[in-house]
């Protein structure tokens, strides 16, 4: 099968019509932006968010320093689940009441938690154990391992063919896992390393980093086969992905860029600046805002996803890697790691 390579050079871009500065025009704003704010020093700095508090999550039991990986939000049970890697656990913070609710043990070098259509089940990638696994969320246990071919990392779930869908690091490639069987169905060979992944429910696809490749690969999960492959458009080292289906529009993170690719046309729509060390992202789709967080730069961008115009950075913290949005009330939750806890904040 032949793939289609989508490639975007400077020309696919400097001629915006979304809104979205050429980077040299970018920072000539910047730099004229900061000098009015120099000669307006009455003016208090605006952030985009608005900070609500912290929750302490479980100290360390064997590790010396916490270690964390990514943030799912349920919103019908109000469930914040927290890949809590140096503990082997899945953490449950209460959203609504903002104190841990418990945790899931024996889920080895967990990375990130998959929603199902029951809200008490979820499915855990576990890289340690060489394995996905089925949690039954009431209960705090592990009810099913399934074996995967190379370490699992990214995983989300796939509402048009009840897939969950997880990223193999070491194997390169893409397994889709039949929820009700728990079998895998099928892999997909990838063209390099995968980082995260975001999934088109509407479309059932998956679109993942490949971060060794600076580009990302569109995935059908029906046929299993990689059908597009994006490349240019600053895509350096990806490894936050984001999607929003009302516009058709792919949120890429890079190396201090949010690259955006409009998939309906194959095109670049340009690039966004954030901070350093972006990991995971998110898209609240009640006000139509991105959420880049930046362990490098200690902070979290935050991004029109329609203007594509930049809004602010918000300070949070060292390994402030994860982050969740709730569009049914406009808060924003990121992971702490350093000092173990998840950071509240409301939007604005």
């Amino acid at each position: 099968m032949i793939v289609p390579t989508v490639r975007f050079g400077w020309a696919g871009w400097l001629g915006y019509d979304a809104g979205i500065p050429t980077r040299p025009l970018a920072f000539a704003l910047a730099v004229l932006v900061g000098a009015l704010a120099a000669c307006s020093s009455s003016d208090p700095i605006r952030v985009p968010l608005t900070d609500q508090g912290n929750v302490q999550l479980p100290r360390e039991t064997v590790a010396k320093l916490p270690l964390f990986d990514l943030l799912t939000l349920d919103t019908r049970r109000g469930y914040l689940y927290v890949a809590h890697t140096s503990n082997s656990t899945v953490d449950i913070v209460d959203v609504r009441s903002k104190k841990l609710a418990g945790s899931i043990a024996g889920v080895a070098g967990v990375k990130q938690i998959a929603l199902t259509p029951d809200p008490n089940i979820i499915f855990a990638s576990a890289s340690t154990a060489g394995g996905v696994l089925e949690i039954d969320v009431d209960a705090r246990k592990v009810l099913a391992t399934i074996p995967v071919d190379g370490s699992p990392d990214a995983i989300d779930y796939d509402p048009v063919h009840d897939y969950v869908v997880v990223c193999l690091g070491g194997a390169k490639k893409l397994a889709a896992i039949d929820r009700k069987t728990l079998k895998v169905v099928g892999t997909v060979s990838l063209p390099g390393a995968p980082e995260l992944m975001t999934i088109d429910p509407q479309a059932g696809r998956a679109f993942v980093a490949i971060n060794d490749q600076d580009a990302a690969a569109a995935i059908d999960l029906g046929s299993l086969q990689v059908t597009s492959i994006y490349k240019g458009c600053d895509i350096k080292a990806p490894t936050g992905m984001a999607y929003d289906p009302a516009q058709a529009r792919l949120f890429v993170a890079d190396r201090a860029l949010v690259s955006v690719i409009d998939v309906l046309v194959d095109r670049c729509l340009g690039s966004v600046d954030i901070g350093n060390g972006v990991d995971q992202i998110t898209i609240n789709p009640h006000n139509h805002h991105l959420y880049t967080a930046n362990g490098g730069s200690r902070n979290l961008s935050v991004i029109d996803i329609v203007s594509l115009q930049p809004l602010g950075e918000q300070g949070t913290g060292p390994s402030g890697d994860g982050v969740a949005a709730d569009p049914t009330t406009n808060t924003v939750y990121v992971i702490v790691g350093r000092a173990g806890i998840i950071a509240v904040y409301h939007d604005p």
